[in-house]
């Protein structure tokens, strides 16, 4: 079967990929025809299936920070259908939107752009840098394209506490994000532990939290209260983004940079007072100790923890956290088998004003990477609703005035 042809091909069908997509259109970048998004879950998808997981309500961002390209769409969205009453007040910035809100705003902007005729209903399996193209291997054939454009997120990487590694896969053990996990699928009845200190951890819990249940929360630390996942000087990307550029390209010194700049583990006001009440009428009882040892047996798992504490729940589910963005199935293909470079940890290395991964010779390559994947050059928002936005604003203006054969140009460092 011949290869399908397209000038542009996201890969991943989630709030970055559908950002990207509206921008092309709008730019005149790209014309729908000629446009693909592979994406098996459907648009926005994955980002449904994960906010249902943890027992999301609303956003933590503001509502500037959305799918469409224009700032206000969401809120004159909410406004012309009186639904103003959605944006939540925020204790730093505007205000932030439910869930609902959101996902009607997205699905509004999707359906103005007809998106859902550029998706590939299929999962890409591996992209070949060709030099002037790239081929996209999907699960429904390969797509010969111009430019390609990952935005495939963590890939299913996420971590598991060290006790998990030796139950059997019997165990009703299972980590938040794992695409099987569907907190509807508990019994009403059950005692269930939730493993984890930060936002994650506690909308599960509360989420989870209802009569006839017992819902403990094992928290090791200190909660830690923070509105944002970083401080607001990030979102503006230009000084201590500039300061990030001044390191080495995918070195250890600019992922320890975006790692302190993180507050990872952190919580915002909102969910900690939900948290605080669920705990404070017994609805969840905290655990302030780690859990060392986790057994199954028969049909449920007995946890013991490092202050002697032991309990046997019905079902155990982990919120710590994803893992490494570079360690999804595409990028370890990308790293065994292309010419592309990358650096510490498997990093790629991302021309800083244009985010194409850039090849072992110094060129850069049609292939350009948006969400956490590119948090060394866009900082610690890089999988972020903002994150999408200014990826947006380098890769919109790359592929709509980058001339045929500048991609043999050496990056200028």
């Amino acid at each position: 079967m011949p290869a399908d042809t397209a000038a542009v091909t996201i890969v991943g069908g989630g709030v970055h990929g559908v950002h990207l997509a509206v921008r092309l259109l709008e730019a005149d970048a790209v014309g729908l025809a000629q446009l693909r998004i592979v994406e098996p879950a459907g648009l926005l998808g994955g980002f449904r299936r994960k906010c249902r997981q943890c027992g999301m309500d609303e956003l933590r961002s503001p509502f500037v920070h959305h799918v469409s390209n224009d700032p206000f769409s969401l809120r004159d969205f909410a406004r012309e259908r009186g639904r103003e009453c959605e944006l939540v007040e925020s204790e730093v910035g505007a205000d932030r939107p439910t869930l609902s809100l959101f996902f009607d705003h997205a699905d509004w902007i999707c359906d103005r752009y007809d998106l859902e005729s550029a998706v590939v209903d299929a999962a890409a399996t591996d992209v070949h840098d060709e030099r002037d193209r790239v081929a996209v291997e999907t699960t429904a054939g390969t797509i010969s394209t111009r430019w390609c454009l990952l935005t495939v997120g963590y890939g299913g990487s996420y971590t598991l506490p060290e006790w998990c590694r030796d139950l059997p896969p019997t165990a009703p053990v299972t980590h938040v994000w794992d695409r099987t996990f569907d907190p509807e699928a508990i019994d009403e009845t059950a005692s269930i532990g939730v493993v984890g200190g930060g936002i994650t951890a506690a909308q599960l819990a509360t989420s989870l939290a209802r009569p006839g249940r017992e819902v403990t929360l094992f928290a090791r630390s200190p909660f830690r209260v923070e509105s944002l996942e970083a401080s607001t000087d990030w979102m503006h990307f230009s000084g201590v983004v500039d300061e990030l550029h001044d390191l080495p390209p995918a070195s250890r010194a600019r992922q320890q940079a975006v790692v302190e700049a993180r507050y990872d583990g952190t919580m915002p006001p909102y969910v900690f007072r939900r948290l605080r009440r669920a705990i404070d009428r017994e609805a969840v009882e905290l655990e302030r100790s780690e859990i060392t040892v986790a057994t199954e047996a028969g049909g449920t798992v007995v946890v013991t923890c490092r202050d002697g504490t032991a309990m046997c729940l019905d079902a155990l589910v982990c919120a710590t956290g994803f893992g490494s963005p570079y360690d999804g199935p595409l990028f370890r293909r990308l790293r065994s088998s292309s010419t592309l470079e990358t650096g510490f940890q498997g990093a790629p290395v991302l021309d800083d004003e244009t985010l194409r991964w850039v090849r072992e010779d110094g060129s850069r390559s049609r292939i350009a990477v948006s969400g956490a994947a590119a948090r060394q050059v866009l900082g610690p928002f890089a999988h972020n609703v903002i994150g999408a936005r200014r990826a947006g604003d380098l890769i919109v203006d790359t592929v709509a005035s980058e001339p045929v054969g500048s991609d043999r140009e050496p990056v200028v460092q």
